[in-house]
């Protein structure tokens, strides 16, 4: 990794783990990250997200435009979908 990527992995890695995942769940995903934007591949994750609310039990706070729901009470997100990487319309890149 370059300068810019192992900066960019560490930044990952503490949002994710602010996020609730565990350390060695964070840093799998980071990794797998770096190879995403080796790739320009444009999916991102709802852990990337600005929109993502909550610790562990996450909700998406864009819940219409992302068109994940059609009431906010029902915006939960499963674990599988947050770490997934998908084309989100509501997708707001978090600042690091």
């Amino acid at each position: 990794m370059n300068t810019a990527e192992i900066d960019t992995f560490a930044a990952r890695l503490a949002r994710f783990t602010d996020k609730g995942l565990t350390l060695d769940d964070a840093e799998a995903l980071a990794d797998k990250l770096v190879t995403r934007d080796r790739d320009n591949d444009s999916r991102r994750l709802c852990l990337e997200c600005a929109h993502l609310q909550g610790v562990g039990r996450w909700g998406c706070g864009n819940w219409k435009q992302a068109a994940i729901c059609t009431r906010p009470t029902d915006a939960g997100l499963a674990h599988v979908l947050v770490v997934m990487p998908q084309h989100c319309p509501g997708f707001k890149e978090h600042m690091r």
